[in-house]
């Protein structure tokens, strides 16, 4: 009875009108449409994160820069080891790429942004990781808090 029923209905819904009244298929033009959109918005995105990380950079130093640069000044580096999956590194890149948050830790330290801990100067156990010293001889620390953390440079 139950196949019979299903061979009877196939193609339409349980009250006998065919499915494409409720789905239509959207025509050629509405498609290409949503594809256009659809690129749009993730270009935007791409856009937008690109613009967030080259601000982040500008305000810091490469590490190569920042050891050239504390030799000729004197100054001791900043380094704040990061990595793109960490949900809490996140958070320190935003509260220190703002301008003077940049400004405050700039007056006592060179500082120095490594996105990817391959790169970094000094082992690496967890994220984020911050290291304040001169190079060969750098005092490493982890921070739960912004707030511990500008105390902890002494910047606060």
């Amino acid at each position: 009875m139950l196949a019979k029923l299903s061979v009877a209905l196939k193609g339409r819904s349980i009250f006998g009108i065919p499915k494409s009244l409720y789905f239509p298929k959207p025509p050629k033009a509405v498609r290409y449409i949503y594809i256009i959109a659809a690129v749009a918005v993730i270009g935007i995105l791409l856009l937008a994160f690109q613009d967030y990380e080259e601000k982040l950079n500008s305000a810091w130093l490469s590490y190569d820069e920042a050891v050239n640069e504390s030799k000729k000044t004197g100054k001791m580096l900043f380094i704040f080891i990061s990595s793109p999956t960490c949900p809490i590194c996140r958070e320190f890149r935003e509260f220190l790429s703002q301008d003077e948050t940049t400004a405050r830790i700039s007056e006592k330290y060179l500082p120095v942004y490594i996105k990817d801990p391959a790169y970094s100067p000094v082992p690496v156990t967890s994220f984020p990781t911050f290291c304040i010293g001169y190079p060969e001889n750098y005092d490493c620390f982890h921070s739960p808090s912004k707030e511990m953390l500008l105390k902890r440079l002494g910047v606060s």
